[in-house]
């Protein structure tokens, strides 16, 4: 596609560069197009001053020169033509720029799906011309984005919208999986502190059903001389006070193991 646009592009500088050379061009104020909307099919004329604008469709058509070959030459015109479009939301772009000849509108087409214009000829106006672009409108519209530019822009935008949106639900993704595990995690930690009876337990997940005694491997004499430095701490502690019962039961102990 690429070679076959560039080939008709120097067939067509070509073939207007031999019209030059071989007849006299007479610069015109107006340019009298055809423009057709292929979806209904409804074909219309339309006058475009030289720096002027007129829209069809989509379309902002601006011819930049017209010119047509003096009388007794062979009967050809050319114009430079301006079109843009704003078919992607209203976002204004450059589909067409370049010369047109009438008498071979394929030769350099606008290619669009849905509107289409060509030239028919150039001449001149007597009538005063209103609405005529400025130098600065110009300006801009020669700053305006080709299609193709258009097109890769929006597909970047895609791009950087889908890796946002793939971001995000990456990280609801891993914060509803971090809220799941800390769920399960309280979860197991309330099981824990609960028996199979449904009964609480203490911090310390000692159950309260185990009936076994725990069997303490402790020389008589090291029991006994703990035992007495338990009492004597007691003895001296002002807090606690050592009943009667509390020091029968200490001293019977005490006998216990000494036997």
């Amino acid at each position: 596609m690429g070679i076959k646009t560039k080939f008709l592009s120097l067939s067509f500088a070509t073939l207007l560069s031999v019209s030059s050379v071989q007849a006299e061009q007479i610069a015109t104020n107006m340019a009298q197009m055809q423009a057709m909307d292929k979806i209904t099919g409804r074909v219309s004329i339309i006058e475009v001053p030289v720096n002027g604008e007129v829209k069809f469709g989509t379309f902002s058509v601006v011819v930049r020169s017209c010119k047509t070959n003096a009388e007794g030459e062979v009967p050809e015109n050319y114009a430079f033509v301006d079109v843009s479009d704003k078919s992607f939301d209203k976002e204004e772009f450059n589909i067409f720029k370049g010369w047109m000849l009438s008498s071979s509108p394929a030769v350099n087409a606008v290619e669009h799906p849905i509107y289409d214009v060509w030239l028919i000829k150039c001449y001149n106006d007597e009538k005063p011309i209103d609405g005529l672009l400025s130098q600065e409108q110009l300006d801009l519209r020669d700053n305006l984005p080709r299609l193709q530019e258009v097109k890769q822009m929006r597909k970047d935008q895609e791009n950087n919208t889908f890796d946002e949106e793939t971001q995000k639900t990456t990280i609801v993704f891993k914060d509803t999986m971090y809220k799941q595990q800390l769920t399960e995690a309280t979860k197991t930690s309330e099981k824990m502190l609960v028996s199979d009876d449904g009964k609480p337990q203490n911090l310390l997940n000692i159950d309260e059903n185990f009936n076994e005694e725990e069997v303490v491997v402790m020389p008589a004499e090291e029991l006994s001389e703990a035992m007495q430095n338990e009492a004597q701490n007691l003895n001296k502690n002002e807090e606690f006070l050592i009943d009667d019962e509390l020091s029968a039961a200490i001293e019977a102990e005490l006998k216990q193991h000494q036997n």
